[in-house]
């Protein structure tokens, strides 16, 4: 499961971090022992990404316990993944009603409106969320969404300070990715810098798939080919790996099997790039049949 944290960075770190953050506070006040028990589940089913599962869970807890605050703030997780922001938001915001959970909820909450688009309201929730606690994801998420919006400055100035005051593998990810993307500076002079932080950011967690793939990319376009390749075929390892010791929702490794299809490309290996983009829409058909069965479709 490890090496899948590094494919979806930044969503998946910080959702797997939440996921586990709201644990005994709810409880120590003496909520409903059933209602602890279906949050219980819920946050289980979170962990291994069965999200129906989960909200099913949830749910039930809050039925059963109307002010249950933890169950709010999961089942806003368990929305979120499930790609329905709007029920999301309505959970955190519920979470922050009952005055409780600042931090996270504001933090979970800017995710879902950074997915509609809503930028604006991202960073302010991001920026709230920062105020309660200081948090170097929710720092870093709030680069993410700056740059998006072409506060390029302030954008760079957040990863400068996560990456000061707490190094990780994630923001030298982050900020090399943002290099790439700067045009103030020429192609050399990005793919430099951004080389730099990749660089760094594998040498801090050498399982990073992502990283590796992102490298691959860059040593391609400095024309160091053989580095590109022997990147891309650490991917391919960490891919496959992750695929075999998966235990949760099948559809949470769509992403894992896209991503080697392209490590496979690159490395001309097109018969095994063809039988994983198979697998990918395989899963993709199989999620939308399952949500329009459920009559969840929208």
């Amino acid at each position: 499961m490890r090496p899948l944290l590094y494919i979806m960075i930044p969503v998946l770190i910080l959702t797997i971090v939440l996921a586990a953050r709201f644990v005994t506070w709810d409880a120590i006040k003496g909520a409903n022992p059933q209602a602890q028990a279906e949050v219980q589940e819920g946050t289980a089913s979170l962990r291994t990404w069965k999200i129906p599962h989960a909200i099913a869970a949830f749910t039930r807890a809050i039925e059963t316990e109307p002010k249950y605050a933890e169950a709010y703030v999961k089942r806003g997780l368990a929305y979120y993944r499930a790609g329905q922001y709007k029920a999301a938001i309505a959970d955190y915001t519920r979470t922050l009603d009952l005055n409780r959970y600042h931090a996270d909820a504001f933090a979970s909450r800017g995710d879902a409106y950074r997915a509609l688009g809503d930028l604006q309201q991202a960073i302010a929730d991001y920026s709230a969320s920062l105020e309660k606690r200081w948090n170097a994801r929710v720092m870093q998420r709030r680069a993410h969404t700056y740059f998006e919006q072409g506060t390029i400055a302030d954008a760079f100035a957040d990863y400068n300070t996560v990456i000061k005051r707490q190094p990780s593998a994630a923001a030298y990810y982050a900020r090399g990715n943002a290099y790439l993307r700067l045009s103030t500076e020429s192609a050399e002079d990005r793919l430099r810098l951004a080389l730099v932080d990749l660089n760094q950011a594998i040498g801090l967690e050498q399982r990073f798939a992502g990283a590796y793939i992102k490298r691959a990319q860059v040593h391609a376009r400095l024309g160091e080919q053989g580095s590109a390749n022997a990147d891309y075929r650490n991917a391919v390892d960490l891919f496959t790996e992750t695929i075999r010791t998966w235990q949760g929702e099948p559809n949470a490794l769509t992403q894992v099997y896209l991503w080697r299809a392209f490590a496979h490309q690159k490395l001309g290996e097109v018969d095994k790039a063809e039988i994983d983009v198979h697998e990918t829409y395989e899963r993709i058909f199989s999620f939308f049949l399952k949500k329009v069965r459920n009559c969840d479709i929208l």
